[in-house]
């Protein structure tokens, strides 16, 4: 089985066979919180050329299924504002007191309102209508509800630094991405990332089973790949971290409950009680790094 890579076109090898028994076409879901998200999963390729492992949806336009209410996420929001802080403070040396900021997928605007006082500007980006006023009305953040590139293309002013949290995975053209990136950052100008790396050692002994293998996910990146495409379009990698996340128990178990069903039990068991539902715990399978990149020169 080969596919075309979606960047020079060359027959590309199968990376990961789909675990899915019965797959159909209707994708039209951008959360985990499906069953169908369980069933449903595509096959990865990986192109020698590129160096890059993308899956086959990769030319699927998902974009108007991202305009959706995630109460979920809404639920979780200060646990939510609980991890950025702490990964604020991780990165605390990349951020300084004079920056203007923009966040590409601010989505409900956690980070952003923990982020507002340390810098000098915030600006967002967030394709979902409902997290942009959710965002507004809740902190005040200045976020419109554009893609990247109609707002880039357009903006007149330059970014001390960029933020992409859990987003590159889902870009119809990640590196197209990263270069407009590079266009519209000052001299000394940062951008971080969040994402899975496919080399780490839980994605690894999981292979098919990964449960970040999902339909909305269009690329997968390793320590190698994420360094080669950042050095390519003008960065240099400066630093790597783990990312770890601060989640509820109940949170925590349901989100298992859709990968795992003997999860399903425990999580029918914990929310019987208040004291762990609600238990905060931080939680990292260590398969999702920050990458922390400035620009060459």
């Amino acid at each position: 089985m080969k596919k075309n890579c979606y960047y020079c076109k060359n027959p590309s090898d199968l990376y990961l066979k789909s675990s899915t028994k019965n797959k159909n076409s209707n994708f039209n879901f951008t959360s985990t919180e499906t069953d169908a998200h369980k069933e449903i999963k595509p096959n990865l390729f990986y192109c020698k050329k590129c160096e890059i492992i993308f899956s086959e949806l990769c030319d699927t336009k998902f974009e108007e299924y991202y305009d959706i209410k995630d109460q979920l996420y809404v639920d979780q929001i200060e646990n939510k504002k609980q991890y950025f802080n702490h990964l604020i403070n991780k990165i605390s040396d990349k951020i300084k007191k004079t920056d203007n900021v923009l966040e590409i997928g601010a989505y409900y605007g956690a980070f952003g309102s923990q982020i507002l006082n340390k810098i000098n500007n915030y600006n967002g980006l967030e394709l979902s209508s409902y997290a942009t006023k959710y965002a507004i009305e809740s902190f005040n953040l200045n976020i419109s509800n554009q893609n990247i590139f109609d707002f880039l293309n357009l903006n007149e002013k330059k970014f001390d630094i960029i933020f992409m949290f859990d987003v590159i995975e889902h870009l119809d053209d990640p590196i197209s991405v990263i270069n407009i990136c590079s266009k519209n950052l000052n001299q000394n100008g940062r951008l971080i990332i969040t994402t899975m790396n496919m080399d780490s050692f839980f994605a690894k002994i999981t292979g098919k089973y990964y449960p970040w293998i999902i339909p909305m996910h269009k690329f997968y990146f390793t320590n190698y790949s994420m360094k080669k495409y950042l050095e390519k379009n003008n960065f240099q990698l400066d630093k790597t971290v783990n990312d770890v996340r601060v989640v509820s128990l109940d949170y925590l178990f349901l989100k298992l409950s859709h990968k795992i069903s003997i999860f399903k039990y425990l999580h029918r068991f914990i929310i019987k009680f208040n004291f762990l539902k609600n238990f905060k715990i931080k939680f990292s399978l260590f398969d999702i790094n920050i990458y922390c990149a400035s620009l060459k020169g």
